[in-house]
């Protein structure tokens, strides 16, 4: 992510290095458990007279996207909607029509081609990524067809989804973007132009299904009722009354249900074989028990794993570790763990999915914890890093977290955060609140006059990242931020601090960015509080058993 001293490698080119995990609860519910109840959308024959009058709406709607003649485009086909449940369902599957195609374009473009390894990685990157974004789209269908008692969450819920969905296709594209990076004649090649290509209409049609929910909600708060009828009361009551007599079952019964254990005392010797005999997409809880001690593994949690819980017995007595780097032939996406500094990118934890943290700590060098998509919280977890280590376009929220950069190669400077919002719509970003942010032990007062450190940098046009109620310490460029003129525009990004403490907090002589604001509202706050972010604890983060820590 950040070019080495007399070279020409780019940010992806310099992630890191030593990669160690270290928990004591960890928790990868892959997919989202959504909520469904007896809320039904009023979806009149196709017969019928158009009650909204859906060609203005469409009109409307399609003007304010970024992409607005292939948002008409792609509605003009169909003269028979009935409802804009109709439309958004319409133009998600024609999205996804059009990955299918594209997924067949792309394997037709590396056919009988000589790949090496690192080009073999980047295209089956892009083959999963293009799965999961199929996945995705199809939830995003499911979520259409049974909202939950409040529409705007179910709504969250499908913009969740989507900007998910768009985020696959960039990674896919940043995998030939690094092979780029490393090697300039690689360019001639064509293949990250020829994937971006390929890839980029479909971002541009998620981009416009984004657009059309906001036209609705924007749309709903004046009408309320608008095509809903609400579920009863009772109904709700009820099923709350039961949600919370079974959430007070399971943390009472939770016990695991296999044991790792190195020493062979346990159901198994590896996290690996673990997660394999667990069951697919459980419905309740599936804990697996990590005993203390060292697993020299890159532990991989399928999306069909759901409800999976690792707990371990500490954060410096159950240790993950691996050895994969972008230098040794890895991908971004699928490098892991320990590794020297000189290796660049090498996640330590890469996660994909609405997931839960508690009292881990993640320890690397350049790219540290890769918070690819969907919706993250981290509390009480350690994360140390020197580039871009908190990286990613998920909706994460970082709580009661200890931050320790540490000292990077010669020639680097420290960036604590990259957030990869691509789309004005989408709902993701990086929030840090009430956490730590100091120089790790080893990077001491002499060592830090020699590199800057920033508390991030904007990875696309419209990164979002948060820092409320923390503590900075002393290794704070007085500046704060640091451009990224390559990725984004500093005119559309959102930067907030708000109500930090420490030496590193004085906003005095921060960046002047049209994006950046030192000075806010508690309601502006509030949205990127666990509550409002991650679309409320009732929800999928419930579902974790996780202890839940609201406000800020």
């Amino acid at each position: 992510m950040e070019p080495i001293k007399n070279s020409k490698f780019s940010k992806k080119l310099t992630k890191t290095q030593t990669k160690i995990l270290k928990l004591i609860l960890l928790l990868l519910p892959l997919t989202a458990i959504l909520v469904s109840l007896s809320l039904k959308i009023n979806s009149p024959s196709r017969n019928h007279h158009h009650p909204l009058n859906l060609h203005s709406f469409i009109n409307k709607a399609c003007s304010q996207t970024l992409h607005s003649s292939l948002c008409h485009s792609t509605l003009s086909t169909n003269n028979n909607f009935t409802s804009f449940i109709n439309i958004l369902e319409f133009a998600i599957n024609r999205t996804a029509d059009h990955v299918k195609i594209t997924r067949t374009g792309i394997q037709a473009h590396f056919t009988n081609q000589d790949l090496n390894t690192q080009e073999k990685n980047a295209l089956q990157d892009c083959m999963e990524m293009l799965d999961q974004t199929l996945y995705e789209l199809e939830q995003a269908i499911d979520q259409l067809g049974s909202f939950s008692f409040n529409p705007r969450r179910s709504y969250g819920n499908i913009k969740t989804l989507l900007s998910a969905a768009m985020t696959n296709e960039n990674t896919c594209i940043n995998g030939f973007s690094d092979l780029e990076d490393l090697d300039l004649e690689y360019t001639r090649k064509g293949h990250r132009e020829k994937i971006e290509n390929l890839l980029t209409p479909i971002s541009h049609m998620i981009s416009n299904s984004l657009a059309l929910i906001k036209h609705a909600e924007n749309r709903a708060v004046k009408k309320p009722k608008m095509k809903m009828a609400m579920t009863s009361a009772d109904e709700f009551s009820s099923y709350l009354s039961i949600n919370r007599r079974r959430k007070k079952s399971m943390v009472r019964n939770l016990r695991p249900d296999l044991i790792v254990a190195g020493d062979g005392s346990g159901n198994y010797t590896s996290i690996g074989e673990a997660i394999a005999v667990a069951p697919n997409m459980s419905v309740g809880t599936f804990m697996i028990k990590i005993m203390a001690g060292v697993y020299r593994e890159n532990v991989l949690v399928p999306r069909e794993k759901v409800n999976i819980m690792l707990v371990g017995e500490g954060m410096n007595s159950t240790v993950i570790t691996g050895s994969r780097s972008f230098a040794d032939g890895f991908s971004t996406f699928e490098s892991a763990t320990l590794t020297p500094p000189e290796k660049h990118q090498a996640v330590a934890l890469r996660v994909t999915s609405n997931a839960a943290f508690y009292r881990c700590e993640i320890i690397s060098h350049q790219d540290t914890l890769y918070a690819h998509s969907l919706r993250q919280f981290y509390h009480d977890c350690t994360i140390q890093g020197t580039i871009d280590f908190i990286f990613g376009n998920a909706a994460a929220v970082f709580q009661n977290c200890t931050i320790l950069v540490r000292k990077p190669i010669p020639g680097q400077r420290n960036m604590i955060t990259a957030q990869g919002r691509e789309d004005p719509n989408q709902n993701t970003g990086i929030s840090l609140q009430n956490c730590t942010i100091e120089a790790a032990k080893e990077f001491n007062l002499t060592e830090r006059q020699n590199f800057s450190t920033y508390l991030g940098r904007p990875w696309r046009n419209y990164s979002r990242t948060i820092v409320v109620s923390s503590y900075l310490g002393d290794l704070i460029n007085p500046r704060g931020w640091l451009e990224w003129d390559a990725y984004s525009s500093l005119d559309t990004v959102e930067y907030i601090e708000y109500m930090n403490s420490g030496p590193g907090a004085d906003t005095g002589r921060r960046i002047s960015w049209a994006g950046y604001r030192k000075n806010c509202t508690e309601d502006i706050v509030r949205q990127f509080t666990v509550e409002e972010f991650l679309h409320g604890a009732d929800d999928w983060l419930e579902s974790t058993v996780l202890p839940l820590f609201g406000g800020t």
